[in-house]
């Protein structure tokens, strides 16, 4: 007789919980999960975003490093699959650095998701970066992670995020610059938490208001022609019957 073995209720468990956390991970990325990113060496990250009233973002993102295996995993970089007519990287070189910029113009809020998503250097994301709208207000969130990264190394690291707000910042912990601008500037050796908010009508909503401009106009005009028509209409009747 054969023997069959049931799997154990302890691993049986363990895989039901490994595929659940996988989920959780996949989904939580969207809301901004900090991935660790392991360096041996020197890392050059900058960003420069600009939002738009139509919640569409464009801007520059720099990543780079100093150690031939990083290298080679930013080489491996490509353009997510649908951006292509929004997303250019090209390739990047200087100062013993070597990686990607990539530029992005008028990406919605779903497809920087989908960008960050994208940036991924042997199985992690060194930073993140998030936009989500609630009734007029525009909120950012996101990560840098240099916690691989030795704290004696601060002058060797240059990182820096930039974001632009077509009003005036209502609430961040970054350092607010000129007009409707904010910066951070991560430090070597831990997680920088970014998030700003800012507050500007919903393009969607002002586009269903001027819709509703529109039709109501148009109603006025029908209505204005109506009463017009009938007017002549009965003028015309009263100079027959005279």
């Amino acid at each position: 007789m054969t023997d069959v073995t049931e799997p154990h209720p302890i691993a049986t468990a363990h895989a039901t919980g490994g595929r659940s956390s996988l989920v959780r991970r996949l989904t939580g990325v969207t809301a901004l999960v900090t991935m660790l990113f392991v360096l041996s060496g020197c890392l050059q990250l900058n960003a420069q975003m600009s939002v738009r009233k139509d919640d569409t973002v464009s801007g520059r993102i720099l990543i780079a490093a100093d150690q031939p295996a990083q290298a080679a995993a930013l080489e491996r970089l490509g353009t997510p699959s649908g951006l292509e007519q929004k997303v250019r990287i090209t390739p990047y070189s200087a100062d013993g650095f070597t990686g990607r910029e990539i530029y992005f113009t008028q990406l919605t809020f779903a497809e920087m998701d989908t960008l960050s998503l994208a940036v991924d250097i042997e199985g992690a994301r060194p930073y993140s970066m998030s936009f989500r709208r609630s009734g007029d207000t525009v909120s950012f969130s996101g990560s840098v992670d240099l916690s691989g990264l030795p704290a004696d190394r601060a002058e060797s690291a240059t990182t820096r995020v930039d974001l632009t707000f077509p009003n005036r910042i209502s609430e961040t912990n970054g350092t607010i610059g000129t007009g409707n601008s904010v910066s951070w500037t991560p430090a070597p050796g831990s997680i920088t938490r970014m998030q700003a908010s800012s507050s500007y009508p919903d393009p969607a909503a002002r586009g269903f208001a001027v819709w509703m401009i529109v039709g109501i106009g148009a109603a006025l005009l029908v209505s204005i022609g109506t009463v017009l028509a009938a007017r002549t209409s009965r003028a015309r009747s009263d100079r027959l019957s005279r």
